[in-house]
């Protein structure tokens, strides 16, 4: 059986060394025969110097063409190198599925000894190489389509019988009447790559998995607990408030008050726990409604005193020109009533809290709560926004908490389509910023202006 030829690779240059020279002579005889013959002298002498001129030309152009052949040869000679020595798996195959050329670091790749063992052994592409047929085709129909195929991964077999992975770049070869002569293209093993990528999206699966099922066991504890601890507030309530007679002793009421103000505690930090844990899992929605930015105001003041027992007054400056919001006032409240509380806990008796509500210059508009207590660092800011982070960590903290609240908050501004931003310095207070967009207004931007 005659052997494939590579249809790129010249393999019928044929030289016709001294056909200069034999010209040249045959030249030169006739012109002195001619000369002898017709006893010339003038004329003889002329076509000497004709003869040498000729002489020169062909001497020339025989220099000329032999450098061509040098620089030809020396041009093939460099590409060779490249395409023996290239780390990339290089190749040039038949449209049908045959090998024409390939270097040893293809072979090094799907396991053969040589170049010309690969070529031999593998004899059909789409039937010995993939482990998909099929992928050959799907190949041809991209080089059809494109001339051009990007990044084909596929599965192959390598000699050894185990399975690897490959990428291919390749193109398509046409001749000048545009007829497809062969494709040619590099191959790269991407089996680490694969592999790595692969246990990376297990483990997101795994990962995704086990969120549900904290988030799950999360909701069912949440419940577990907050069944029997209302029960704990109702009756020490009753008892505290003496609601079926006196307790015949102050300090039993005293006590029943202690238990009903831990369990408030413990059923706040439940309830944040659930919803934070609602709000990593996307389980947490919104119900947008119009609603008067003073009632959300005062909603998320009460639940601020909730959750401090502070009474110490908190100033509210509303711009007149803010519209009513379209958002979800309990969630809302929510997060500025954390914010409220936190600036409460850090800020001494001596100093302020307010809770501004301003339009920003977008159209959306913005509501802060500043404080002038402790401040934080710059290089803190983005620690306190994680979840059950204390910035505050020694075992003897001054202020309680699970560090749930500034987290809480945040998710609940950018569930709104808001971010939350904080500005604070040490001594000197924090500014912490809702910033809600357009589309929280329940009137047009437009009709706000």
């Amino acid at each position: 059986m005659r052997p494939l030829q590579d249809p790129l690779v010249n393999s019928g240059q044929s030289r016709a060394p001294g056909v200069a020279g034999f010209l040249g002579v045959f030249v030169a005889g006739l012109v002195v025969g001619l000369g002898l013959v017709a006893h010339l002298g003038g004329q003889f002498i002329a076509g000497l110097i004709i003869l040498a001129v000729l002489s020169f030309g062909l001497s020339l152009l025989q220099r000329v063409a032999e450098n061509t052949r040098k620089r030809v040869t020396a041009g093939e000679a460099s590409y060779r190198a490249f395409f023996d020595h290239a780390i990339e798996g290089i190749f040039r195959t038949t449209p049908g599925g045959h090998y024409l050329a390939v270097n040893q670091a293809l072979a090094d790749i799907y396991g053969y000894a040589s170049p010309e063992a690969l070529i031999v052994g593998l004899t059909d592409i789409s039937a010995q190489l993939y482990v998909d047929p099929k992928r050959r085709d799907e190949f041809r129909d991209q080089m059809q389509s494109n001339d051009v195929v990007m990044h084909f991964v596929s599965e192959i077999y390598h000699r050894s019988g185990k399975r690897i992975w490959i990428s291919e770049n390749a193109r398509a070869v046409r001749d000048w009447s545009g007829e497809l002569i062969c494709y040619e293209g590099t191959v790269e093993d991407v089996t680490e790559k694969f592999e790595q990528e692969r246990t990376l999206r297990a483990a997101l699966r795994q990962a995704e998995i086990a969120n549900k099922m904290k988030a799950t066991f999360l909701a069912a504890m949440s419940h577990e607990l907050k069944t029997p601890l209302n029960a704990v507030l109702g009756f020490s309530e009753i008892i505290r408030d003496q609601m079926l007679g006196p307790v015949g002793h102050d300090a039993y009421r005293d006590y029943a008050g202690d238990i009903h103000k831990s369990g408030t505690r413990l059923l706040t930090v439940i309830n944040d726990v659930l919803d934070v844990t609602r709000l990593e899992g996307g389980l947490l929605t919104i119900e947008a409604r119009p609603e008067n930015v003073l009632d959300v105001a005062d909603a998320a003041i009460k639940l601020a005193r909730g959750l401090t027992h502070d009474q110490r007054p908190i100033a509210i400056e509303v711009e007149p020109d803010v519209p009513s919001l379209l958002v979800d006032p309990r969630r809302l409240a929510q997060a500025l009533g954390n914010l409220l509380a936190n600036a409460l806990k850090f800020t001494p008796e001596n100093g302020a809290v307010r809770l501004c509500a301003r339009l920003q210059p977008g159209g959306g508009v913005a509501l802060v709560v500043e404080d002038t207590g402790i401040g934080m660092a710059p290089e803190t800011v983005a620690a306190a926004l994680e979840p059950f982070r204390q910035l505050d960590g020694a075992l003897s903290r001054r202020f309680e908490g699970a560090g749930l609240g500034l987290s809480i908050a945040k998710a609940l501004a950018e569930l709104h389509g808001g971010a939350l931003n904080i500005q604070s310095a040490v001594g000197e207070g924090t500014s912490v910023t809702i910033a809600l967009p357009a589309g929280c207004l329940a009137v047009p931007a437009a009709k706000v202006a």
